[in-house]
């Protein structure tokens, strides 16, 4: 659930295109059959963004937000994003530094006194790139037979603050859950408001980022997608998982508009100021191959460029975001179906907006 997926200063279309992007490439017609394809084989439905610069060369939904009622997706349609949520977590948890609310070089129990002594090395750095060595929340055997039910953030944090730890901090990359569940809970109390009042008051409304919020289970959301997944019979609904779990990791719904309205706040400066942004986004600790991990983004340096990105994944839904600061490309690929497709779509789509797939 929500586990990490291969997903994703503005120049000008012009610009990009006389620095060797290929306009052939960038043929939203060409765009489009790609993704098409993949929903004929029925392994995709969602929508997907691809903007270069100031303008968007390609946006369109496929398949559909509610098989029962046969209602189309839409480029409006929310859907669960899975650990992109991360890097709106991580992007409070700096805002907060900015302020100097907190220092992400501190230990955990500066801010979260009662935390077991066994995190007393554990820093706020640690949790942001998965170093912290506090074990996998949602890697528990008895995950599955509790996921269904409705929890709190102290309760989350208690399934698993008892537990040892997976390795000594810093010692190695290891994807944790759990960490960002924590990360969670120092902003709540640092702020002295929910993280997603924070998120709403912080990143959301001054960004423009209307349809995007904290997904909760219970709550009647317009235009929100149903949630699928593949099996040997076809599609079938996707299991259930209640949203109060994910928090702090995987808890967001969003557009792939509201992704590119975010990702365009973040790489202008209007949110971190240069430094702040700089640290979130420069090359991190050793994670996937070929990539490090910053502060809830993933960073690959290749003979491509510069990516800066992360994917998502969680019952009935994936995602894929991506920003190429070199050309000011954005990818934005969300699905209603789990499998790799939003994953295959947006490298996909990445390498034509690139100029590389001709």
């Amino acid at each position: 659930m929500f586990a990490i997926r291969r997903a994703a200063l503005a120049l000008s279309p012009l610009a990009l295109l006389s620095a060797g992007t290929s306009a052939a490439a960038q043929d939203p017609a060409r765009m489009d059959a790609l993704v098409a394809a993949s929903t004929e084989e029925k392994v995709y439905m969602g929508a997907a963004l691809v903007a270069v610069g100031d303008a968007v060369v390609f946006d369109k939904a496929y398949g559909s937000a509610d098989l029962e009622w046969d209602v189309a997706n839409t480029t409006d349609t929310k859907f669960r994003i899975g650990s992109v949520t991360k890097q709106f977590t991580a992007a409070s948890i700096l805002l907060l530094q900015q302020r100097g609310l907190l220092d992400i070089d501190q230990p955990v129990r500066t801010y979260l006194p009662d935390s077991p002594a066994s995190w007393d090395a554990i820093t706020l750095r640690h949790l942001l790139q998965h170093t912290s060595g506090i074990p996998n929340l949602t890697h528990f055997d008895d995950f599955g037979t509790w996921k269904y039910q409705p929890t709190t953030l102290d309760a989350l944090l208690a399934r698993f603050s008892d537990k040892p730890l997976d390795f000594a901090p810093g010692e190695k990359w290891s994807y944790s859950n759990s960490g960002y569940m924590v990360l969670a809970a120092v902003a709540e109390k640092v702020s002295g408001r929910s993280l997603g009042a924070f998120m709403a008051e912080n990143i959301f409304t001054p960004l423009g980022m209307e349809n995007t919020g904290i997904d909760r289970s219970e709550e009647i959301l317009p235009h929100r997608a149903a949630g699928y997944s593949p099996s040997k019979q076809g599609i079938v609904n996707a299991d259930h998982v209640d949203m109060s779990i994910p928090q702090g990791g995987g808890n967001i719904y969003s557009t792939t508009h509201d992704l590119l309205a975010w990702q365009r706040g973040l790489f202008s400066g209007r949110l971190l100021d240069a430094q702040t942004l700089g640290e979130m986004t420069a090359p991190g600790v050793a994670a996937i191959p070929g990539s490090t991990y910053g502060f809830g983004i993933i960073r690959t340096d290749d003979e491509s460029g510069t990516l800066i990105w992360h994917g998502g994944g969680i019952e009935g839904f994936n995602a894929y975001l991506a920003h190429d600061p070199d050309r000011a490309i954005t990818v934005v690929v969300l699905a209603n179906l789990n499998g790799g497709a939003a994953n295959k779509l947006g490298q996909s789509l990445l390498a034509m907006a690139r100029g590389e797939a001709e």
